[in-house]
This record gives structure tokens, sequence and C-alpha cells, in this order.
């Protein structure tokens, strides 16, 4: 079947004209592009081009990855040919162009705007600043300056493959530093023991290598490393600097390909905590660490049978005009802590009653509703920092109503 993806992408370059369509054709049929402009009214918002991709898959469900496959290989040479930042932002919809029946209805997957913010996680305090003020009481050598900036790179890159390799570089940096100038002897492969000339009599031995010295530093850095992880991550990493991906390194690796990118950022930082004073790590820092380090997001997608118009160039209008799917968040953007509020039973049967009451409030008393947890003969609810606020501030102005009262009772009470 034939498919069409619709693609958003960040770029440096845009088409000549608004209304000039480029059409790229890959010579052995794998795919054609359709590239446009995406005029912009205000410049809060980037400048995006859309990229239709033409292609054949044996369904709609497999079609999103082949899809992307050909977008990466577009982007791949509009990147060599301008020498110019083209970057997926975002696909909109998956098209199977073929017509069901005479009435023109298609397979539509419509992706969702994504949510308009993501909130922080509240972390930062007066304890986290003590712990760093610690730290940079270390005057970091160079190298280990240059390893802790790959090592933020890699926190910040939002593509698996890309992490690996920054985190890698940090590896390599810290590994290098701290090799010890005594000489060590190749191993076999199998049993790791020393290899021996016959010739000479002697067991060779060299100055580490950087893999040897790589061992090392892991093996220090976590006793419990085990050869068949340090393993993994070689192939990995060899696997990534000989073109492979890690979705294709995958399929012979034991663990998902997000869980080797965690393991060596784990080994890396306790690599980097190694080179720290000891005595700092006494128990009085805050340090955190993420439950991963892979970048996740949601998206919803809907699947629809709809009808959707060709344009006057004889490729399907991708527009939609009149059709939305988004993602709505919980709340307002939020970036403190939210707080916990007890109240009893029956004050959490009158809150029930003011989520449908007429009042500007009505959300905010839905959203601590939802967030209500019944526990023996009181309710927990978690209560949104800015909800909080805007609580106190009504409270201070004396406005009217009955939630007004009704939170005035519940935090006096607090």
């Amino acid at each position: 079947m034939e498919c069409v993806a619709n693609f958003e992408v960040k770029s440096e370059l845009s088409v000549l004209a608004d209304d000039r369509i480029l059409r790229i054709k890959h010579p052995k049929g794998l795919y054609r592009a359709r590239i446009q402009n995406i005029p912009r009214t205000v410049y809060t918002t980037p400048f995006l081009l859309s990229l239709h991709i033409y292609f054949d898959a044996p369904s709609l469900d497999e079609a999103k990855d082949i899809s992307e496959e050909c977008l990466v290989d577009c982007l791949n040479m509009l990147a060599f040919a301008s020498g110019s930042r083209f970057e997926l932002h975002r696909i909109r919809q998956l098209v199977d162009v073929t017509t069901s029946g005479q009435d023109g209805m298609r397979d539509v997957r419509l992706w969702s705007d994504s949510i308009e913010y993501e909130d922080p996680e509240p972390y930062l305090d007066e304890e986290m600043v003590k712990s760093i003020q610690r730290l940079l009481e270390f005057d970091a050598p160079p190298s280990i300056r240059r390893a802790l900036r790959w090592y933020r790179l890699g926190i910040n890159e939002t593509i698996p493959d890309d992490q690996f390799m920054y985190f890698w570089f940090a590896l390599e940096i810290v590994a290098e530093f701290q090799k010890s100038s005594e000489k060590v002897p190749d191993r076999c492969p199998q049993c790791q023991s020393p290899l021996f000339c016959e010739a000479c009599g002697v067991n060779p031995v060299h100055k580490p290598y950087a893999k040897q010295a790589i061992e090392e530093l892991l093996r220090s850095a976590d006793k419990e490393c085990s050869n068949e992880t340090i393993e993994r991550l070689h192939k990995t990493r060899n696997g990534l600097m000989h073109g492979s991906t890690l979705k294709e390194i995958e399929a012979s690796l034991p663990q998902p390909h997000e869980e080797i990118v965690d393991i060596l950022a784990r080994l890396l930082w306790k690599s980097l905590a190694l080179q720290f004073p000891r005595n700092m790590f006494d128990g009085t820092l805050v340090i955190g660490a993420p439950s991963t380090y892979v970048r996740q997001r949601y998206d919803a997608v809907a699947h629809l049978s709809i009808m959707v118009p060709v344009s006057d160039d004889g490729d399907l209008d991708l527009g939609f005009e009149g059709f939305k799917a988004e993602m709505v968040p919980f709340g307002p953007p939020q970036s403190a802590r939210p707080t916990i509020i007890k109240m009893s039973r029956e004050q959490f049967e009158r809150l029930e009653k003011l989520r449908f009451a007429r009042s500007d409030y009505r959300e905010l008393c839905e959203r601590v509703w939802q967030k209500s947890q019944i526990i023996d003969d009181h309710v927990l609810a978690l209560m949104l920092a800015t909800d909080l606020k805007l609580i106190n501030e009504a409270i201070a102005r004396g406005e009217d109503g009955e939630w007004r009262s009704f939170f005035e009772e519940l935090l006096g009470g607090e």
C-alpha cells in the first residue's frame, strides 16, 4: 500500500517562495518528498518546513518506522548538499493513499500536538547549593572538566545513539587521564590469562591501551561491573562507530538499547565521582540520580477514516482543516513543589459538589478532587502550587463564594 507521512522539519533554510513546492524523487523509487515553507505570522514560533514523504508500506501499523527511515535519508542528503541544519520537529499525520471504494475515504493516523509546556521537577534547594559549593572546592584538572562537559551534553541529548557516544567520550577522557604508567600484558580473549610468547619465553607487556584503561576504570568505579557488561559496552561502542544504530545493535544485546545507555551513564558518573577527593562523599552531599537518562515523550494518536481531498498539484491535501488532536495538560504550568492537604470525609463530599458549582474556580476544585485519595477516615489531596497561590490570594482579597469559605476553612485548619 502507498502511504504519505506529513512531517514538520526545523531548518535554517527556506524555499525561495512560500507558494513554491520542491519535489525530490529517489532514483530507485523508494520514496518521493514534497517540500514547502510553512509561513509564519509571528516571530515567536520557529520556522518550519512542511515535508511530505510518499512511500510503500505493508500496513499503516508499520508505516511510521518506514517513513522515518525515508525521512532520515532525505534529511541527510539535504544537510550534505546544503551544509545547513535539518532536524525533525514532529510528525503530523500518516495517510493511506489508496482509496477505499468509491467514497474517497482513507485511513489516517493523526498525531496530537505536543503539550505546550513541560513542568520541571521541583528539586533544587539550599542543600543542593551547599553540595555544589562543596564540589567546587575541588580544582578539577582540565581533562576532568572536559569529561564533565561531555557528561552534561549526554544528559541534554535527546537521541539515545548520540547520548551513548557522548557518555563514551567522557569515559575515554577519564580513563586516559588516570591511566596507569605500569605496563600490562595482553590477555587471552577466552580465559583472560596473560598471553605468553614461546619463542621469547616471556609475557609481552606494554602501556595500557585505551580499551584496557577503560576496563580498569570501570572495575575500579564499580566492583560489581562484570566482564559481560564491559563487553556489551564495547560492542555497542564499536557498532555505533562503524555505522550501526542502537536499534540495529539491540537485537544482539541481551537488554533493550535504552538500558545500555543508562548502564554506561551510571558507570560514567561513578568514574567521575572517583576523581573527586574521597572525603567529599561522606554522606553529607545531596546527589540526585535520574531513573533513566533516555528522554521519554508521550504522543496521542487518533485513527480516523475520513475524506482526504486531492490538492491542485495532484497530491493529497494534508491540511486537515477543522481537525485537531491535542494533549491537554492537567493544570497550569508549575515550577514549585505541590502541597499535601488533609481533609475530612465530610469536607471531601463538599469538595465534590464544588466541582459542579458555577464558579470561576470550578476547574481548580476539579483538580484538587482528582488528586485526592481516601485513607481510612480522612482524605489527602495533592494541590498544585499555582492553585494554592491562587486560593491564598483570593482569601486575602476576601472574595465571596462557597469555594472560598471551603478552602479558608480547610487551610486554616492546617
